[in-house]
């Protein structure tokens, strides 16, 4: 498993403006919603917004990397999963492709990054603030690799050795040289699995890759509790979250 460090060194960093808790409106359309960390990227790049952390969920859709979007054949790949349901969106940010949907939940931590700060300082931050999370709901998670999970990394979270929760991030520089962190988690809480990886599974053989993954692999924080109805599990998980927020980035 991977090493977690001490809390001490996980912490988030402080600025002069304080955190802003975002949580928007439902946006119906894919693109628009997969951009939304662009924008508050941008905004926070550009000194018009503070840090902020932005929960939110996405329609269904199945999200790629801009690396993914230069595949062999990935405009035809892109309008039959259309057809099928599965539109393709692509993210700024790295990994390999999700699905997403109103099952998941995504959480976007969006701020100038200090001196000295490291890429791994934003996944130990992710994995942190969703370890507490999960912890409240008396599971123990752990980071690390899980084989045949779709978008598998070193800072996923996995419970019962089944992935949880992915995360990834990006970078970005301005003209000025100032730089800003954009820090993703997706939390798997009510996903169709069987379904969500086949869609995964399908993009890659139409873009002739060989990548195929496991729906085992994986789990969801509904069958993690035994099959807590899903609206009041999404509900409660934003109501957990606010609190725990005025607890870590105060």
């Amino acid at each position: 498993m991977t090493f977690m460090p001490p809390v001490s060194e996980c912490l988030p960093p402080v600025f002069d403006r304080p955190w802003r808790i975002e949580r928007p409106e439902p946006i119906l359309d894919p693109a628009a919603s997969i951009g939304y960390d662009e924008l508050l990227l941008q905004r926070v790049l550009s000194g018009a917004s503070g840090p902020v952390i932005c929960i939110r969920q996405a329609p269904r859709c199945l999200v790629v990397t801009r690396r993914e979007a230069r595949f062999p054949h990935f405009e035809a790949a892109a309008e039959t999963l259309a057809g099928e349901g599965w539109p393709l969106m692509v993210r700024c940010s790295g990994g390999s492709c999700v699905p997403q949907g109103p099952g998941v939940l995504n959480l976007s931590l969006v701020f100038a990054k200090p001196d000295g700060w490291l890429l791994e300082n934003g996944y130990r931050l992710l994995c942190d603030l969703f370890r507490r999370l999960l912890a409240d709901y008396g599971l123990a998670a752990e980071s690390g690799e899980v084989p045949g999970s779709f978008c598998d990394g070193r800072y996923n979270l996995q419970v019962a050795g089944r992935k949880l929760l992915g995360t990834a991030q990006r970078w970005a520089g301005g003209s000025r040289g100032q730089s800003a962190v954009l820090a993703h988690a997706c939390l798997l809480v009510d996903l169709d699995l069987v379904e969500a990886t086949a869609a995964v599974n399908r993009f890659y053989r139409l873009c002739g890759q060989e990548l195929q993954f496991d729906p085992g692999a994986c789990t969801t924080l509904r069958e993690c509790l035994g099959g807590e109805a899903s609206g009041l599990l999404m509900a409660d998980l934003f109501t957990r979250l606010e609190r725990l927020f005025g607890e870590f980035f105060d």
